[in-house]
C-alpha cells in the first residue's frame, strides 16, 4: 500500500507541476511552479528505488536522507510565505519569514547536520529504518519533524478564518485541504508514540500530508484564476 500510495502522490504532484508550466513561462506565480516541483522532489527521493539509486551516487551513507530534509525545509519555508501571505496572515508570514523564522529554520538546519553526521550511517537505507536506533537518531527524527510543525502552527490560525469566513467555494475547499495537511503534520510529531505494529500510520499520514498540500495549493490557484477571469468579464461588460 505503502507503494502505491507514494507512486500515486509522486504522480499528482507531477502533473500538477506541469500544469504550471505554461504559466511560469510567462512569469506568472513563478513560486507556486516553484513549490510544485520541490515537493514532486520531496516525494521523490523519498521512494525506496529512486532514493536508493541517488544515495549509491552520493557514498552510499544516506546522504540522500539529509539532503532530503534540507530540501523539505526549504518546501516549508516557501510554502509557509505563500501561504500566509495568500491568507492575509501578517503574523504568520513574520514567524515564518521573520527574523524568528530564519532563526528557527537556521538552528533546525544546522542540528539535523549535526546530529546526522554523528551517527554511523553507512548503508542506504529509505527513511533510516536499518541503521541501530538510538538517541542520535532520535533526535535526527524529531528535528526532521519540527520544522514542518512548527510552519504548520504557524499558518493554522489563518487558514481556520478563511474556512470559517463566507467566500468562495473554491477557496474555501482549497483552505480545507491545506488545513487538513497541517493538521496531519501536527499529527505527526506523535510518530514516536506509534506503536511499531502500526508503524505503517507514519508514511499514510506523510502522503496524506503531501496530497492534501499539494491540492489545497492548486485550489488556491484555481480560485485566484477564477477571481481574475470573472473581473475581466465585469470590466468588459462595463465598457
Amino acid at each position: 500500500m505503502t507503494t502505491v500510495l507514494s507512486w500515486a502522490t509522486l504522480c499528482v504532484c507531477l502533473t500538477l507541476t506541469a500544469i504550471r508550466i505554461p504559466s511560469a513561462v510567462r512569469g506568472e506565480n513563478r513560486l507556486m511552479f516553484v513549490l510544485f516541483a520541490l515537493i514532486s522532489a520531496d516525494i521523490l527521493l523519498s521512494i525506496e528505488g529512486p532514493y536508493l539509486f541517488l544515495d549509491q551516487l552520493l557514498g552510499g551513507f544516506n546522504l540522500c536522507n539529509l539532503l532530503l530534509r534540507l530540501m523539505l525545509y526549504g518546501t516549508f519555508l516557501l510554502m509557509g510565505f505563500k501561504v500566509a501571505k495568500a491568507f492575509g496572515s501578517p503574523g504568520g508570514e513574520r514567524a515564518i519569514w521573520g527574523p524568528l523564522g530564519f532563526a528557527v529554520l537556521g538552528t533546525t538546519a544546522v542540528l539535523t547536520a549535526c546530529f546526522f553526521f554523528s551517527m554511523d550511517t553507512a548503508g542506504s537505507t529509505v527513511g533510516l529504518n536499518d541503521l541501530d536506533p538510538g538517541v542520535p537518531l532520535a533526535f535526527y527524527a524529531a528535528l526532521g519533524r519540527f520544522y514542518p510543525g512548527y510552519v504548520a502552527a504557524c499558518l493554522v490560525p489563518g487558514i481556520w478564518r478563511s474556512v470559517r469566513l463566507p467566500g468562495p467555494a473554491v477557496l474555501r475547499a482549497a483552505s480545507a485541504t491545506l488545513l487538513l495537511s497541517l493538521v496531519l503534520l501536527l499529527v505527526s510529531q506523535l510518530f514516536p508514540l506509534v506503536p511499531e505494529s502500526n508503524t505503517w500510520l507514519r508514511p499514510l499520514i506523510n502522503y496524506s500530508a503531501a496530497l492534501a498540500s499539494a491540492f489545497g495549493l492548486a485550489g488556491i490557484w484555481l480560485s485566484k484564476t477564477i477571481a481574475r477571469r470573472t473581473s475581466r468579464a465585469v470590466t468588459s461588460t462595463k465598457h
